[in-house]
């Protein structure tokens, strides 16, 4: 037999010998006890880069966006430059804390050729200071190809790691990423918080856009809860005026731009001449919100045409003074709504109880006088000694006589039904079709005291204008004066009227 031959030979024979060898280990082997964990095999386990049991005291780390050193400050830690404006504390200390250990996902190599894996000239250089007396600086590289959750890292110039880079992603951002975004918070209604009043004034509007709250009455049922008072006087749409008011609370900033304004920091952000200034008073609090610049992208179409994209604003809030911030665009509403894309198209509910009268008349000579009167029964007192106030009785008038309850309501249910069907702020306007008058008991509602509603002839088309007390508002169909003339009559006349149209 050849010397090669038995080499080949002994050698299976040995492969066998050890593979009988680590089977007989494998069955002799003692179990795990139930509810022991089974031994970590140590190969499997992460390299540790450092760890040590000192605090961190000073933290330095530079990047491409700048650098910045991260304190301790009693129990806490801080960044000095920039603790007036909101910290994220806990954040903070989470970098600091973070590098008293630190552990790679994987060892690369040791090499002094850094250049390939970016660490050469490094994203982010991190140097950390320990309370008892030492440091240690590591180096953040580039991400580790096709994966875009690791990073090489270095800590000794010549050891390369690959980490994870969530545990880095701090050193990798610059200092204002410690600064809270949030720019107004929640609006407390458990509390009892409520709008009480929302002023929006822009630039591209010639009058402000004003929303107040609607104060109940008592015994009253109450549709609408706020009214716009500029530039139009009407209610707020239903659906939309919660939304639209509340999306102000719990405001975050798209990023922070800068803590501490010169002068000349106002003029460069637009802050000075705003382009947007919201204000919101709530019965417990009063926040201002201003925007400055808005950021305008140029973006080109296939067609080779310019088109201008609104990526945001920037902007401060009376909450946090002296830090300038990023809105993206679509972060608030109000930068941007269209006032007439806001209001209800039923223009006028007043509580049939809140009137002394309705008047109305019209072009064909009919009119009528709605009259309401309500008296109060005398209290009493009863057996627990508490007084009790007396119970309401209405009464109800056409023109100066008492008439049927229920047909006053449903003639009044139609008057009351106009709506409009589009925005229509013109001066110009026709003939005068109908005109009703709402008398209020209070005499500072409406304008002093009442509100006129007057229906004219539109020139360029063949709906109708509406027009309340002495500016036109709305546009609507014809067919509503085609049936209030139709109802006029049979209300008159003592027949039913018909509350659609």
């Amino acid at each position: 037999m050849s010397k090669n031959k038995q080499i080949i030979l002994f050698s299976l024979i040995g492969i066998a010998v050890l593979g009988a060898v680590t089977a007989v280990l494998m069955l002799t082997a003692p179990k795990a006890e139930e509810g022991e964990e089974t031994p970590v095999n140590v190969a499997e386990e992460k390299p540790v880069i450092f760890e040590t049991e000192a605090l961190v005291s000073k933290l330095t780390v530079s990047n491409e966006k700048g650098e910045f050193v991260i304190t301790s400050e009693g129990e806490g830690y801080t960044i000095k430059e920039i603790e007036k404006a909101p910290l994220l504390t806990d954040s903070i200390a989470s970098a600091a804390t973070s590098l008293s250990s630190l552990t790679a996902d994987q060892l690369v190599e040791e090499t002094e050729d850094l250049t390939k894996y970016g660490l050469a000239e490094p994203r982010a250089t991190v140097t950390a200071e320990y309370s008892d007396g030492h440091k240690k600086t590591f180096k953040i590289g580039d991400d580790v190809p096709n994966t875009t959750t690791k990073v090489y890292l270095t800590a000794d110039d010549k050891t390369v790691y690959t980490c994870l880079k969530s545990k880095i992603s701090a050193y990798l951002n610059g200092k204002y990423s410690f600064v809270n975004t949030l720019v107004i918070p929640a609006c407390d209604q458990q509390s009892g918080e409520l709008i009480e009043r929302l002023t929006v004034e822009r630039a591209d509007l010639t009058e402000p856009v004003v929303i107040e709250s609607i104060e109940e009455e008592e015994d009253t049922i109450q549709v609408y809860s706020y009214r716009m008072v500029s530039p139009y006087k009407v209610y707020m749409d239903l659906d939309k005026s919660s939304s639209f008011l509340y999306s102000v609370f719990s405001l975050s900033a798209a990023s922070v731009q800068q803590v501490g304004l010169t002068e000349e920091d106002y003029e460069n952000a637009g802050l000075n001449n705003p382009s947007c200034k919201i204000r919101i008073e709530t019965t417990m609090n009063d926040y201002t919100l201003t925007l400055g610049l808005p950021l305008i992208n140029t973006v080109t179409d296939e067609e080779g045409k310019e088109k201008k994209e609104l990526l945001g604003f920037y902007g401060m809030s009376s909450t946090v003074p002296d830090v300038l911030y990023l809105f993206s665009a679509d972060s608030i509403p109000a930068s941007t709504v269209a006032p007439e894309s806001l209001i209800s198209r039923l223009f006028l509910m007043p509580y049939i109880y809140s009137l002394e009268k309705v008047e109305y008349s019209d072009n064909e000579g009919r009119s009528f006088v709605l009259g309401f009167e309500t008296i109060k029964g005398e209290a009493t007192v009863n057996e627990n000694g508490e007084t009790v106030e007396g119970e309401e009785t209405h009464y109800h008038y056409l023109n100066g006589e008492k008439y049927d309850e229920q047909r006053i309501k449903n003639m009044y249910q139609f008057l009351i039904s106009a709506s409009g069907e589009e925005i229509y702020t013109d001066e110009e306007k026709g003939g005068l079709i109908a005109t009703i008058v709402y008398n209020y008991l209070d005499k500072e509602k409406g304008e002093n005291g009442k509100d006129v509603v007057s229906f004219y002839e539109s020139e360029s088309d063949r709906k109708v204008i509406i027009n309340i007390n002495g500016s036109n508002l709305f546009k609507t169909p014809r067919i509503y004066i085609t049936q209030l003339f139709s109802n006029t009559e049979s209300f008159l006349a003592g027949e039913d009227i018909v509350l659609t149209y």
